[in-house]
């Protein structure tokens, strides 16, 4: 394999030397950030001639490179979707010509007390990620950080809030760059606070660099908050509600503001949200011992009611024009109760018997609390050579969530009542510190370096009794250490572009439980101690510029799966006698390659992007379940090893000027490796390999009917796909969404409608030793959500910007918006 990487390397780099030729360079960026921009479309005239010279697209560093041309006077026009058109003229003598920066000014900017209208894109693609905005999402108005995400093309979010990208659970969902102490615990409860208003844009890296985090085999999804870049204040009020089909209408209230001046930015956002829906399970399971088959079937309801703050605050303090200095944080708190009553009858099936073997009620109930909270101080010092820094930053998060629960079991057919109550808590306290530093070494070449450490420790308490026994308390202590240097070196050769870094990590862990028998003095402890792993992880990264506005990458990534909360957690889970979940402290990490060749082309108002992957997963980790005595008990192993094939297609287009539209298709196929355990009633359990095709398809419109009325509709299909021991069947989708503006933008109301057509179901089929089970859940149903957002505030451009545009010689075309 890494001949391979060094044959097509090698083979890469003798083309671009050979194409390399001097020629008209640039650097686009955009007019109030300053940041390059990527994919946008240069095209050079002679001028007073339409006729196109030369044509070309910018790098991820938004360098643009055209080959040598004849002398004379030309017209270079820079176009890309969001913002105005720019020309530049300039007059060519000898071979080459640096034309330095060109800035593009964002179409929506407010020029001269004129207002430019027009309907922002929904995706930009970039050499590494690709990026969704969230305010051109009307569906998600007034919603939580979970809404956004349904509504992102390759991430599912089941009903219970689980995220899987590219239909792989095994993602990193971070904050502004930063993992923020969030993990497949508490982000879940995380999420659903966090309101949908206050976030920017949603960054979906499939196979990030080895500057990141290597944890996570799908990829990175980034949540950027938004944060204001002109100077003044700004502020806004949004109050919604939301009616299910299942349940009691929620409430939404939020408000932020913001104050940016060429010392201080400073910035909070509150959101109180609070939800009541129901739901429902279904279940038939067929237990097979011997020449015997018995039925099980459970039929069951559900309630569930949340309610919590969540507030983002932070300053940015400039201390010079070289150093800056930012504090910022969130938390929130809230509570919620879950109460469910299942209904179960056992029976023999092969006779249909009318006088069932069993035949009881099931009631639980449960409250939580889930405080939670994220501090992080930041230091960016800029170097005088541009674009060159050192960024430093230390972060301390702290995740709580305690549960009480009752399950109460009566049977049909006598007085007999079992009560078994249990109380469990975690708290997860996450350190992290890491240092940056990026050195623009030329025009073209860049070198990154940096450490990162990080301390995770994870407390787990449990304790029950019953009307029967009793049962003591049950901890469990969990930590894990990491320390990391990496570094990558990329460089730009004619129109290929390439990065390759490197990535050494010093991986260390502890886990022991401590249960007592009798007494609180009479106790067992055991300890799970794993050897320290050292691991070196690469990334490779290669791009090159085709003609007709088209690029081609390939890149390679080398990434991990560790193991924490619940998964390794031996605490039983009661909720359903006949389905006990517990983890398993011996579960060793996951390690993944992945590779990818994209293509994309830009070409007026459409965008194509093709990407086929590949990965292969060794300790493949999966959910496994096994029968005795008639309970099912499900945990997790590592199985085996895993390989999936795919081809993703994401199409943009704008049509007759008042139509965007996003398309994704995600083909792949999956293949599980069999494989075999023993259970601890020393049992074997045998897992047949199983292998199929799979795809999921989305579309998402935005129509802008008028300059103050807006439109949406998403519509998604995912088809049936293999897990250890089964399928889990299709799904689909339909959301919508209007949007009206007043009194100059100011005033927006927002009405939206998800699950339009109560399809979220989810249904799965699963086999094992002894037992067959259809399973289907759904939850709340249908929800129309209305939401009534004001912004206020006198943001204004900085003198200096204006005082550039001014000086400027740049021709800005004069375009009418839709």
């Amino acid at each position: 394999m890494k001949k391979i990487f060094f044959v097509i390397l090698l083979f890469s780099l003798t083309f671009s030397l050979k194409a390399a030729s001097p020629g008209i360079k640039a650097t686009v960026v955009d007019a109030t950030t300053l940041a390059p921009l990527e994919f946008v479309n240069v095209a050079l005239f002679r001028q007073g001639s339409d006729k196109l010279v030369k044509g070309a697209i910018s790098d991820k560093n938004g360098i643009v490179d055209l080959p040598a041309t004849e002398e004379g006077d030309y017209v270079l026009r820079v176009s890309y979707v969001g913002y105005k058109t720019l020309k530049k003229e300039f007059t060519l003598k000898g071979a080459a010509l640096d034309l330095g920066e060109l800035e593009l000014v964002s179409k929506s900017k407010k020029l001269s007390e004129v207002e430019v209208l027009g309907q922002g894109s929904q995706m930009r693609f970039e050499i590494d990620k690709k990026v969704y905005s969230v305010d051109q999402n009307i569906a998600a108005a007034g919603g939580s950080a979970s809404d956004v995400l349904k509504d992102i093309p390759s991430v599912n979010v089941d009903d219970q809030g689980n995220i899987s990208l590219r239909k792989d659970a095994n993602v990193e969902v971070w904050i502004n760059g930063k993992a923020s102490g969030l993990n497949s615990d508490n982000r879940i409860q995380v999420l659903e606070q966090m309101p949908a208003e206050s976030i920017e844009s949603i960054e979906v890296i499939t196979n990030p660099s080895v500057k990141f985090n290597p944890e996570g085999s799908a990829g990175i999804i980034n949540i950027v908050m938004k944060k204001e870049h002109k100077t003044g204040y700004v502020g806004s009020l949004t109050a919604g509600i939301t009616r299910p089909e299942r349940g009691n209408p929620g409430k939404n209230l939020g408000a932020s503001f913001s104050y940016n001046s060429s010392k201080v930015y400073a910035y909070v956002n509150m959101g109180y949200r609070a939800k009541a829906v129901e739901g429902g399970k279904n279940s038939d399971r067929w237990n097979y011992q011997g020449t015997d088959t018995t039925l099980l079937k459970q039929t069951g309801t559900n309630s569930n009611t949340t309610s919590g703050i969540f507030m983002r605050a932070g300053i940015d303090y400039h201390l010079d024009k070289k150093n800056t200095l930012s504090l910022s944080g969130f938390g929130m708190a809230g509570s919620g109760t879950k109460n469910s009553a299942t209904h179960s009858i056992l029976s023999e099936a092969l006779y249909n018997s009318s006088f069932p073997l069993k035949d009881y009620n099931q009631y639980n109930e449960a409250t939580s609390n889930r405080p939670s909270m994220n501090v992080t101080m930041d230091y960016l010092h800029e170097f005088k050579k541009k674009k060159s820094n050192i960024a430093a930053s230390v972060s301390y998060s702290n995740h709580t969530r305690d549960i009480n629960t009752l399950y109460q079991k009566i049977m049909a057919d006598s007085t007999f009542k079992s009560n078994i109550t249990q109380a469990t808590g975690n708290k997860n306290t996450e350190f992290e510190f890491k240092v940056d530093y990026s050195n623009k070494l030329t025009k073209e070449s860049k070198l990154e370096a940096g450490w990162h450490s990080k301390f995770n420790m994870r407390d787990n308490r449990s304790s029950g009794s019953d009307n029967l026994n009793s049962n003591l308390p049950l901890t469990a202590n969990y930590t894990d250490q990491t320390n990391a240097g990496y570094i990558t070196y990329g460089n730009r050769i004619g129109k290929l572009t390439y990065q390759a870094g490197l990535r050494a990590e010093y991986f260390t862990r502890q886990f022991s439980d401590t249960a007592y028998v009798l007494n609180e003095t009479d106790k067992s402890v055991q300890n799970y101690t794993s050897d320290p792993i050292f691991h070196v992880y690469p990334s490779f990264y290669l791009s090159y510029l085709l003609p007709g506005n088209a690029a081609i990458q390939l890149n390679y990534t080398n990434r991990v799966n560790r193991h924490r909360g619940k998964k390794i957690d031996p605490y039983h889970d009661y909720s359903d006698p006949n389905n006990i979940t517990y983890g398993n402290p011996y579960l060793m990490p996951e390690y993944s390659s992945a590779m990818e060749l994209n293509y994309i082309m830009t070409r007026n108002a459409q965008t194509l992007s093709a990407s086929v992957y590949y990965h292969n997963t060794d300790n493949e980790t999966e959910t496994v379940s096994y029968l005795n005595n008639g309970v099912l008990y499900n945990t997790f192993l590592n199985i085996a090893s895993s390989r999936k094939t795919g081809l993703e297609l994401i199409s943009k287009n704008r049509v007759f000027r008042i139509l965007n539209l996003t398309s994704t298709l995600n083909m792949y196929y999956n293949k599980l490796d069999s494989a075999s355990f023993i259970d601890p009633f020393n049992q074997r359990n045998y897992i047949p390999g199983s292998s199929g095709f799979s795809w999921s398809g989305s579309m998402l419109a935005n129509i802008m009917l008028s300059n103050t009325l807006s439109g949406q509709v998403t519509v998604k299909y995912d088809s049936p796909q293999i897990i250890s021991q089964g399928t889990e069947n299709e799904k689909y989708a339909v959301e919508l969404g209007v949007r009206k503006t007043f009194l100059a933008r100011k005033l927006s109301v927002s009405l939206n409608v998800r699950d339009l057509l109560n399809s979220n179901i989810n249904r799965s089929t699963t086999s094992g030793s002894g037992f067959h089970q259809n399973i289907s859940s759904y939850s709340h149903g249908r929800m129309v959500g209305l939401t009534v957002s004001y912004s206020f505030g006198n943001r204004k451009q900085k003198q200096s910007e204006l005082k550039k545009q001014d000086a400027s010689t740049d021709i800005i075309e004069n375009e009418s918006e839709e």
